[in-house]
């Protein structure tokens, strides 16, 4: 008879989650797995991830590194290179004067150790060194890293990354499908104990049988993965031996949670058979072969034990076929017995055939099995007792052996509790031989009756965790994993929490337990050195951990290093090393890798801005372009700063930039200018005139302002990129000889309001030369508003003189750099410089006037 269910039916009973678990007691830890402790000596108190080298992180001997009585097998030492000393001379290099002094990285781990002068016993005495002869120099400076990973577990980490995002996309098109069922009164009622409004996710309960079919499928591809790798010999043997660990814990969470059938109602004894074999393999192969390679193999001392466990184990016809070899026994009873066990042996039913449609026809058939071999096994006997089945005394002590057959064949549940080897071969064993109509409900009874004779050795951890899946503990088995590995625990913690079975407890801990393993893995991955590799991996870690793994993900997000203008200070640091040697090589092996550093920059700036919009932070990515425009702007990268401003929407660094690069015509004249405006986004340039038009068409005509409550950064990057457009234009029509395009450009500058108050009188000298060409390339209109222009300059400059002719004395003092001193030409101060400006304003006021004859006595534009 079987025992009533309890806890792991997957059919959604009346009330409540089909997962009927009792809550659990344990509580996970305050903090993650345990650190490495830097203490006066170089011993740590945890195994570090990967040992450094050969030689102790303070040159002294392994025995010395044992302190206040530790034990020497609970220490381990961390080994560093080179020596502080050579081997044999440790007293030599103590009685010197130094020691060891460490830091730790307060990000990632990482700890630098130095030799230095041991402190003096008298604190009012300097510290002092007897000998300047050592080894290595008192400057080296040791780097350990005890973060970092081996390539085997960065290779799990990121092809697991792509199972775990499968999982959530799967269970959230399962939610999507099935939310239509659930009416709006429930989304209503849907109030936890603490008044915040659940998930509707929470009111579907488990998933269904498809949804759960597809996460088994993810769960044999972690499998598969962690096959490969606990397969793979040039891995590290502790790191196989934890592959393996993974991989039966998760194969089993995989057997009892995860059915084929993704209900989970047919029968588990075949299963978790097979799972026992694979995880604890026997019989001996080997030794079976010994045994049968005997004349007589009955006359083995392991023979009866071999056969027990080959029944045990599943494997009827080898158990059957070692039977038969006893026909040829001498004693015809025991030859007899022989025969007719290892017949109904090889017959016995198995759930796994493909001859039964339903499991009722394996039931019945098993009992009629079960029945016609007591038939038989009690017609052999004759009614005989025990001790009574065989005549002969010599062949009595037989009937002891036999009867462990017989029993573990009619499944005697004393029997198999018996001749098990641990918890899990009688585990194995009851569900094929002891109840085989065994379900998954069944297991937390069954586990209690075998734990109750066959105790699990809790010191083995990997035994621990199996016994408490099997006993449907789900909290103590997933804080066992987290002991062992959070990487198992992250996962297998996501897996069972999507099938409902990790009880949330708010009055113990703060976040969902499958949150807390995910945020601690992602500490892992953010504290290794490589982190960078993981940036992705970690942000979908962080998205799917709640509340608190998003505000985390903002953060993270932030501080991803995106190095666009470091590449700058390396290019000029590589041209001034090769200066002496060849200039022009060292300039193109720069320029490759810079290159290079900078395609690497913009492909992780394109990734981050993609994840930034996947996981809906906006304002964030706004912020890091913001961040990144103002370095790119110190180091005169004006082009991709313009393309990191846009980004953000940042109008005032778009404008800041204009004016940069204005002021870079002012101090380095047509050439800087063109050159730094043709870095610009081409997109950038060309587009504004159309926002300015638009901001302009956005007027009030009343009051003549803008609308939109932020148009005054909007109108004056859009006013400002339009000016340097319509400005590089103006100098490119004087390059190409088409003055008058040139004219027309320059008066439509004046004129348009688009030129900062600063420029005008600039350009208004600019317009000297053009309108003093041999042909009129003014008309009386364009003049009259350009003298409109000049007497605003000189009435406005009366009394800001710095705001309307400051960059006419630097665009002066530019043009006579090349003539005079520019010494010299500093030392004129700033009143002269404001009486040239004057001076070269009345200039402009008669090459005017000039213009303005000629236009109207040659008729250009006459109005006569």
């Amino acid at each position: 008879m079987a025992p009533a269910p309890t806890g792991f039916s997957f059919s959604t009973p009346s009330g409540g989650s089909p997962f009927s678990f009792a809550p659990q007691s344990q509580k996970p830890p305050a903090s993650g797995p345990s650190t490495f402790p830097l203490g006066s000596s170089s011993s740590f108190a945890a195994k570090p991830s990967a040992p450094a080298s050969n030689q102790d992180a303070d040159g002294m001997d392994e025995d010395e590194a044992i302190e206040d009585g530790e034990d020497e097998d609970e220490v381990e030492t961390c080994y560093l290179q080179p020596a502080a000393y050579p081997k044999g001379e440790k007293k030599k290099w103590k009685a010197s004067g130094r020691t060891i002094s460490a830091t730790v990285s307060p990000a990632g781990g990482e700890i630098a150790s130095w030799v230095t002068k041991k402190p003096a016993s008298n604190p009012n005495e300097p510290s002092q060194l007897s000998s300047t002869s050592l080894s290595i120099s008192d400057r080296t400076i040791f780097f350990t890293s005890l973060s970092s990973l081996p390539n085997s577990l960065i290779q799990l980490y990121t092809e697991s990354h792509l199972l775990f995002t499968s999982l959530q996309q799967i269970v959230a098109e399962s939610h999507s499908r099935r939310l239509p069922s659930v009416g709006m009164e429930k989304i209503a009622e849907a109030w936890d104990r603490r008044g915040n409004l659940v998930g509707v996710e929470s009111l579907l309960g488990p998933p269904d049988a498809e949804t759960i079919m597809h996460m088994r499928r993810l769960a044999d591809l972690y499998l598969d993965q962690l096959a490969e790798l606990k397969g793979n010999q040039d891995v590290d043997v502790e790191l196989r031996t934890r592959f393996t660990a993974f991989y039966n814990i998760l194969n089993l969470a995989e057997v009892l949670y995860l059915p084929v059938d993704g209900k989970g109602e047919g029968l588990v004894g075949e299963e978790l058979l097979d799972w026992v074999n694979d995880v604890d393999p026997a019989p001996d192969n080997s030794q079976g072969n010994d045994i049968m390679s005997t004349k007589n193999p009955w006359d083995h001392p392991s023979f009866f034990p071999y056969v027990s466990r080959c029944i045990l184990r599943g494997f009827h016809l080898p158990a059957a076929s070692f039977l038969r070899s006893l026909t040829n026994h001498s004693y015809t009873p025991i030859s007899r017995l022989a025969s007719l066990l290892a017949q109904h042996l090889s017959i016995i039913p198995r759930s796994t055939e493909e001859r039964w449609r339903v499991d009722l026809e394996f039931l019945q058939a098993h009992k009629q099995w079960l029945a016609k071999f007591r038939a038989e096994l009690a017609s052999f006997t004759g009614g005989r007792g025990r001790g009574k089945w065989f005549e002969v005394d010599t062949y009595r002590a037989w009937e002891s052996d036999f009867r462990i057959v017989v029993e573990l064949m009619e499944g005697k549940p004393t029997r198999i509790l018996e001749e098990a080897s641990d918890w899990r071969e009688a585990l194995g064993a009851w569900g094929t031989l002891v109840d085989v109509d065994m379900r998954r409900d069944h297991l937390p009874e069954v586990m209690a009756m075998i734990l109750d004779k066959i105790p699990v050795d809790t010191t083995l951890q990997e035994d621990a965790i199996q016994s408490a899946l099997c006993s449907a503990e789900i909290i103590k088995a997933l804080m066992g994993c987290y002991d062992l590995d959070i990487w198992l625990s992250a996962h297998l913690g996501d897996l069972l929490d999507k099938l409902e079975l990790v009880p949330d407890d708010e009055q113990r801990f703060e976040i969902p337990l499958r949150d807390y393993f995910l945020l601690e893995y992602a500490e892992i991955l953010q504290n290794n050195p490589k982190y960078s590799a993981f940036w992705r991996v970690i942000c979908d870690y962080l998205n799917y951990a709640g509340q608190e793994g998003r505000n985390r993900l903002k953060s993270h997000i932030m501080r991803i290093s995106i190095s666009l203008d470091s590449t700058q200070k390396g290019k000029t640091k590589q041209i001034d090393s090769q200066t002496a040697i060849n200039q022009d090589e060292g300039m193109d092996v720069e320029e490759e890798g810079e290159s290079k550093e900078i395609q690497e920059a913009v492909r992780l700036l394109d990734e981050v801005r993609a994840a930034c919009g996947e996981f809906k932070l906006e304002e964030e990515f706004k912020m890091i372009s913001q961040i990144l425009a103002g370095k790119l702007i110190r180091i005169g990268e004006y082009g991709m700063a313009a393309s990191m401003s846009m980004m953000a929407g940042d109008g005032w660094a778009l404008s800041r930039i204009a004016e940069t690069i204005l002021d870079a015509y002012i101090s380095d004249g047509d050439e800087e200018f063109l050159r730094l405006v043709d870095t610009l986004p081409p997109t950038l340039l060309s587009e504004a005139p159309t926002a300015l038009a638009e901001l302009q068409s956005q007027l009030d005509p009343s009051s003549g302002l803008p609308d939109l409550p932020a148009t005054s950064a909007l109108s004056i990057f859009a006013s400002r990129l339009t000016f340097l457009s319509e400005f590089r234009d103006y100098l490119l029509f004087l390059t190409q000889g088409a003055r008058d395009r040139a004219a027309s450009k320059l008066v439509g500058l004046l004129t348009s309001g688009i030129a900062p108050v600063g420029i005008w009188a600039v350009l208004l000298v600019e317009s000297v030369t053009l309108l003093e060409d041999s042909e009129i390339l003014f008309s009386s209109n364009e003049t009259f508003e350009l003298l409109r222009v000049l007497e605003e300059v000189k009435s406005n400059a009366t009394f800001a003189p710095s705001d309307y002719l400051l960059q006419l004395i630097q665009y002066l003092q530019q043009i006579s750099k090349s003539k005079t001193d520019q010494a010299e030409n500093s030392q004129k101060g700033m009143k002269i410089g404001f009486e040239e400006g004057w001076k070269k304003l009345d200039e402009v006021r008669l090459a005017l006037a000039r213009n303005l004859a000629r236009a109207l006595v040659g008729g250009f534009d006459s109005p006569f």
